[in-house]
């Protein structure tokens, strides 16, 4: 994981302020949570840090370094949103594997991964089946184990565990 951090970090609209200048130290391996309501900026600070959305003004520093001009691949983090993104064409297995595969991974390494973050999903059953023959909550499930199994820095959840049953979504809180 990494230490981040957030100076002054602003997003304007035209008109429109929807990041007013945060200041937030958020220590290696520490939770934290953004509370609010709808249009209050969540989404948008975590796109910021994401490097999917460019603040107009602050700064965004990992390990003390800056990130701003960084692109979202060159910043080591994994973002889940609440609206499941799984390649519908690809089982369950290769939609998990998909980002250690692109990395050139050996696959000795790839199925260690796979049966750890397997395991620690619960997904054993499912490996096999396309997300379509899914239901929500267990895409949802995927779409959270291709992000951890990366093991990024920063690992960003937008609402992801809200399609989730709430004793597995009890246990993740722990093992995020």
């Amino acid at each position: 994981m990494a230490e981040v951090k957030l100076r002054d970090l602003s997003v304007r609209f035209s008109d429109f302020i929807a990041v007013d200048g945060i200041d937030l130290d958020i220590a290696d391996g520490e939770m934290v949570v953004f509370l609010g309501p709808s249009g209050c900026g969540k989404t948008t600070t975590l796109r910021c840090i994401a490097g999917l959305q460019a603040p107009t003004g602050g700064q965004i520093l990992f390990n003390g370094e800056r990130v701003n001009e960084l692109h979202p691949i060159e910043r080591n983090i994994a973002m889940v949103f609440q609206f499941i993104a799984l390649y519908p064409h690809l089982r369950v297995k290769d939609n998990i594997c998909f980002p250690l595969k692109a990395r050139g991974m050996p696959r000795q390494d790839i199925a260690r991964k796979l049966e750890w973050i397997s395991e620690l999903f619960r997904l054993e059953d499912i490996l096999n089946r396309f997300p379509a023959s899914l239901p929500p909550g267990a895409r949802q499930k995927v779409a959270l184990a291709r992000a951890v199994v990366r093991e990024p820095n920063v690992l960003l959840l937008d609402e992801p565990l809200s399609a989730i049953d709430e004793q597995f979504r009890e246990e993740m809180r722990w093992e995020l």
